[in-house]
């Protein structure tokens, strides 16, 4: 079977769906060739871009300028059997059907999220009935209807997807989001923290002031990044459904767990600003997107990962790529309890999962990790086993093939 992926998908740091769909395809004995070309810089950039109606318009020159190259490139790469449109690509789907007549080969949208949803529901950008969510409903609702086979993260996103926007429930496909940690983290030793500064590389410091190093915003207390105590460690883009307000509220109810908070989006000024208000010494705000070596060694420094704790809808039908990174290097992951959660791990052999309303059982969950003898290692042996078992490259490579062969037929 040989795939074309297709699109201005982001590939970017915090975007790590389209490399493990490729990378799964390929383990899977899949030829993939790419035509992209891309068109959002980051989040902010995405945000940006459709939160305005000027912004949806400078968004649309953007996007004609690259899909003239998309379709020049599309051309190019030779006969397929199927195509794919990655993420974000509700746009996309559009030029792939139109090009794809040439070929009479199906087209699948990875929608993964819905960008009506995030925009208007989740993050609120948009006021819900106005005309802006509207256009944003419509334009949506066709680009599923457009694509032969629907990708989603989660069963519970396909199910709301489909009832939200009218489409057969039997388009849609969850795939997992997956994780590109490289190899499972058997001992913190094993890998060391780097923080990039000035374009170069050095092991982390013990202790950092309050400031901008290397255009990071770093904050923290008396901790230092090499003593024993008890490290839970977040990496995200701080947008509203990961729930960081939350992780403050617990840090702040729990003084005795350091907290290592590493990452950016729209909120961090105001994230980095809360922090210093509180003047938390237990909390280290690391500033920025980091690269996947730092990440892994975060992640193996760490005694405890965190997923996401979110009240919004949006994140009752979510497991992030921040969960599947804890579990994927064999961590202690603690995430909020939803329907997405439960439906791929189980309280107390996978991961600890809390109460979204309360940040205190957060707090309440770190320290039994930190207290209670056994619950660790089982918890890491839990997180070992349903990577492999649920959303290794084997695994979702062999689903995404059979579910392809389905419609190349």
């Amino acid at each position: 079977m040989r795939v074309l992926f297709f699109g201005t998908y982001s590939k970017g740091p915090g975007y790590p769906r389209t490399h493990v769909l490729i990378e799964s395809l390929r383990e899977a004995g899949v030829d993939v060739v790419e035509s992209h070309v891309p068109l959002f810089q980051n989040a902010a950039d995405k945000c940006a871009a459709t939160s305005t109606v000027g912004g949806l318009l400078r968004f649309g020159a953007r996007a004609a300028f690259a899909w003239a190259r998309l379709a020049a490139r599309y051309y190019r790469a030779g006969p397929r059997d199927l195509v794919v449109v990655g993420y974000t690509g509700h746009l996309d789907v559009f030029l792939a059907r139109a090009l794809s007549a040439f070929w009479r080969c199906p087209v699948v949208l990875d929608a993964f999220l819905s960008p009506w949803d995030t925009v208007v529901n989740d993050r609120k950008l948009l006021k819900s009935g106005g005309r802006a969510a509207r256009a944003l409903f419509g334009f949506e609702r066709t680009a599923l209807r457009t694509a032969d086979l629907v990708l989603t993260d989660t069963a519970a996103h396909a199910d709301f997807m489909a009832g939200t926007f009218g489409v057969p429930r039997s388009r849609f496909v969850p795939v997992p989001v997956g994780s590109l940690v490289r190899a499972l983290v058997a001992s913190p030793a094993q890998v060391p923290v780097s923080v990039a500064t000035s374009g170069k590389s050095e092991r982390a410091s013990p202790r950092r002031s309050a400031g901008r190093e290397g255009g990071t915003a770093m904050l923290s207390g008396s901790h230092s990044l090499g003593s024993p105590r008890f490290t839970a460690f977040f990496c995200g883009s701080f947008v509203p459904l990961q729930g960081v307000p939350y992780i403050l509220d617990a840090a702040a109810n729990t003084p005795d767990i350091f907290f290592r908070i590493v990452g950016d989006g729209v909120d961090g000024p105001r994230v980095e600003e809360e922090v210093k208000r509180r003047g938390m010494a237990n909390v280290e705000l690391i500033r920025r997107f980091i690269s996947r070596d730092e990440l892994e060694g975060h992640l193996a420094k760490a005694d405890a990962v965190l997923g996401i704790f979110g009240t919004t809808a949006k994140a009752g039908r979510v497991v992030p790529c921040k969960v599947y990174d804890g579990l994927a290097a064999g961590q202690a992951v603690v995430t909020g309890d939803s329907p997405a959660a439960r439906a791929l791990l189980e309280h107390g052999r996978h991961a600890l999962l809390v109460d979204r309303d309360d940040p205190r059982t957060l707090g309440t969950a770190l320290r039994r990790l930190r207290d209670e003898p056994g619950l660790a290692a089982r918890l890491r042996d839990g997180a070992r086993r349903v990577a492999l078992e649920r959303f290794s490259k084997p695994v979702l490579g062999r689903r995404l093939r059979a579910a392809f062969a389905e419609v190349v037929r």
